[in-house]
């Protein structure tokens, strides 16, 4: 068994809507115009709206009301509208995962955490992919749910091979108990649904260490998010503040970035009230 195989199991659980689908192929064009993606947005009513909440929100913070599809899709841009209205699709779409081994409330709350970390501190030190990471981050974890649907029996003697709840404990289990891990597997899976290389490289190696890869600076931005996306857990509105967060990943990883214990804090601050309105946001039916 390979993650290639096991995501090839499960395709026909884990395709994606036809307007997200549709979208995203059409953002890739490059005479692609607002009139056609807005004709796409209209086939989807409930993801309309949620583009109008989200060109609305603290996200973007704009000073002026917008009421018109057309002006949302022009202030918030081709390459992240479509990354946006693919979060969206992927909470929704995979919400009502039987939660037996997982509760998919904290599941998504934490990739959304995860994904706002992850865009914020790439606006903070390398601001070329910001919007593409907030996608990496969101997904970093899908390829647990690819186990949880494939081999939900398996995955319970990782749980109890893990020695705690940690990403890297359960990298390990997951190692032991498959030969790889949710990493190789969410990879696999962004790959099935022609997403962009750098999402399927920095989601498979946001465990490894060292400057490996084709962007390094990219993996490193996640795993940092990842790090802290996990001190927010299990309920990220519990959370006594940044002041309290301690890293607990290598410090030649944060180096990399150029970024201080300061800038940490600065991070957190800024996400969390970005994460309390968007899983709102993106959970609103």
């Amino acid at each position: 068994m390979t993650p290639r195989s096991l995501v090839a199991e499960v395709q026909h659980l884990f395709s994606l809507p036809d307007v997200a689908m549709r979208l995203n192929a059409l953002v890739d064009e490059p005479d692609a115009s607002n009139r056609r993606i807005v004709e796409v947005l209209r086939l989807d009513a409930g993801l309309a709206a949620t583009v109008l909440r989200l060109a609305n929100s603290a996200w973007y913070g704009l000073s002026n009301q917008v009421d018109d599809l057309g002006r949302a899709v022009t202030l918030i841009g081709h390459r992240a509208l479509r990354d946006l209205v693919l979060a969206v699709t992927f909470i929704r779409r995979f919400q009502d995962i039987p939660g037996q081994l997982v509760n998919m409330k904290t599941f998504w709350d934490n990739s959304v955490a995860c994904g706002v970390l992850a865009r914020n501190l790439s606006l903070r030190c390398h601001p070329r992919d910001s919007e593409q990471m907030f996608l990496a981050g969101l997904l970093h974890k899908v390829g647990r749910l690819v186990f949880l649907t494939a081999r939900a029996r398996d995955y319970r003697l990782v749980l109890a091979r893990a020695e705690d709840d940690s990403a890297p404990a359960l990298v390990a289990a997951e190692h032991r108990v498959f030969g790889f891990c949710h990493a190789d597997v969410g990879s696999a899976l962004l790959g099935f649904w022609r997403l962009p290389p750098l999402l399927q490289e920095v989601v498979a190696q946001q465990y490894s260490s060292g400057r490996i890869g084709d962007y390094p600076r990219e993996r490193a931005i996640l795993q940092v998010a990842g790090d802290m996306a996990h001190f927010l857990s299990p309920d990220i509105r519990l959370q006594p503040g940044a002041a309290r967060y301690e890293p607990c990943f290598d410090e030649v990883v944060w180096m990399d970035l150029g970024l201080g214990p300061e800038d940490a804090r600065a991070v957190l601050d800024l996400s969390l009230p970005q994460v309390y309105e968007l899983t709102e946001i993106v959970n609103a039916r």
